[in-house]
């Protein structure tokens, strides 16, 4: 359920679940931004059931409790360990 951002062969199925005025300060290239709330209330809008997704957030707590959710609703989510956070030191 949690991977390695280097572990992401597909960028583009990258879903940041911050704000957009954290999304607006420093995002992933490639990365989409759909706040948690309205992945959670819509999932179906932004996801399918065939492929996997990546969630992000700044330090993989919430879209680790995030992706728990998806993934019981039969979509195949992993969330980033370390988050944005991690990312930004590199």
């Amino acid at each position: 359920m949690q991977v390695e951002y280097e572990s992401i062969k597909d960028k583009n199925k990258l879903i940041d679940i911050r704000t957009s005025l954290e999304f607006d300060k420093y995002s992933i290239k490639g990365s989409i931004n759909v706040p948690k709330i309205k992945l959670l209330k819509n999932p179906e809008k932004y996801l399918n059931k065939k492929d996997d997704f990546y969630i992000i957030c700044n330090t993989g707590e919430v879209s680790l409790s995030c992706t728990k959710i998806l993934n019981a609703l039969g979509y195949h989510c992993h969330s980033v360990i370390g988050g944005i956070d991690s990312l930004k030191n590199e």
